[in-house]
């Protein structure tokens, strides 16, 4: 039996930015599967803050993409 009585503070930080990145992720399904435009500012929106969860997720990420983009 854990004495904390739950997760470790990283594991919950995990699986919350995991829900937010799920949540962001099926919110562009929604908005792909009603035939948005891609280019619409409501699309965009949602790439952003996708974009914000996995790059908080995984920084590293975020640093090696910027340098290919300078490629």
């Amino acid at each position: 039996m854990c004495s904390n009585g739950g997760q470790p503070k990283a594991a919950r930080a995990e699986a919350e930015l995991a829900a937010r990145l799920a949540a962001a992720i099926d919110e562009l399904a929604v908005a792909a599967r009603a035939d948005q435009d891609a280019a619409g500012p409501d699309v965009a929106e949602q790439l952003v803050r996708a974009w914000a969860v996995i790059t908080a997720a995984d920084p590293e990420l975020a640093a090696r993409t910027a340098r290919y983009s300078r490629s």
